[in-house]
């Protein structure tokens, strides 16, 4: 429904409203089923304010997840064990997957990488260049396996893996949101101990 002119909001109020119905359509109606006539119904407004301002429902999507979701910055585990630092390091995600839900995210990803090495879209580099010029993900994995190699837990210096060795994590990660199955400590566990383990040990 288009806003009474008397009382038309502007600027940041407008945004707010449209990213909060956004956020709300997500939680409730699902990514997947959302439009951008629902969105703006919702934040009761018209489609002409949302694309002023967003291209397409994935961008309106991802910016009111950044307003709304509690994103934490991935920080570095330090147990002085590199099984606890692989579980504490790939479970810090798991509230935020919850938070979101598995599916709304399959949905979010697979929108995004439509729009891969387009500007503003996914870059591909990020997931096959040197470990040290990877996602954030890979970087702090690569900080703690140099820890265990320094501790003699693993052989070789984690440097010399391969891109897709240190983008085990992400894969696996990524396998569960394709599937659509459940992401948590266990899953994480799981993941540690029955593959992420055996390979860099491996290598």
């Amino acid at each position: 429904m288009a806003e009474n002119k008397a009382h038309r909001r502007r600027g940041k109020a407008l945004e707010d409203a449209i990213l909060d119905a956004t956020w709300q359509l997500i939680q409730t109606t699902g990514y997947l089923n959302m439009t951008m006539d629902d969105i703006a119904k919702s934040a009761h407004t018209n489609k002409n304010a949302i694309y002023r301002r967003w291209k397409t429902k994935l961008d309106v999507g991802i910016a009111a997840m950044r307003k709304n979701v509690p994103f934490q910055k991935f920080y570095l585990p330090d147990n002085g064990n590199l099984r606890a630092d692989l579980i504490e390091l790939l479970s810090e995600s798991v509230p935020t997957v919850h938070l979101i839900g598995i599916k709304n995210i399959k949905e979010i990803a697979r929108d995004a990488f439509k729009t891969i090495n387009e500007p503003g879209g996914i870059n591909v580099k990020q997931f096959s260049t040197t470990p040290s010029e990877g996602n954030f993900i890979t970087q702090n994995l690569l900080k703690i396996l140099k820890r265990s190699f320094d501790r003699n837990e693993i052989e070789t210096d984690p440097a010399s893996f391969d891109p897709t060795v240190m983008n085990l994590p992400l894969l696996l990660m990524m396998s569960r949101i394709i599937g659509e199955e459940a992401y948590n400590l266990e899953t994480v566990t799981f993941f540690v101990d029955k593959v992420l383990l055996p390979v860099f040990k491996s290598q």
